[in-house]
């Protein structure tokens, strides 16, 4: 029974470090993505720019596709996106 205890009580220590662990590594990454600095800010911004630019540069090409597909813009000899 005595043996069988310590090695129950040994798990939940080392269960509850890992844990502890756990939110304190989670803590240190929360706390990196909050300063204005971190290169982490600064590839996110980027990516969101990249994204942003991308997404609009989309809608002219469908916008631009539906004159075309409409006759309203001077023919050109390009087909239809898509």
């Amino acid at each position: 029974m005595w043996p069988n205890y310590y090695v129950i009580e040994a798990r939940r220590l080392a269960s509850e470090r890992q844990a502890e662990a756990r939110r304190t590594h989670q803590a240190v990454l929360a706390r990196q993505n909050e300063e204005p600095g971190s290169p982490n800010v600064l590839r996110r911004t980027g990516a969101r720019v990249a994204l942003a630019v991308g997404h609009q540069s989309l809608r002219i090409a469908r916008v631009l596709d539906e004159c075309v597909a409409d006759g309203t813009a001077a023919t050109s000899g390009a087909g239809q996106l898509g």
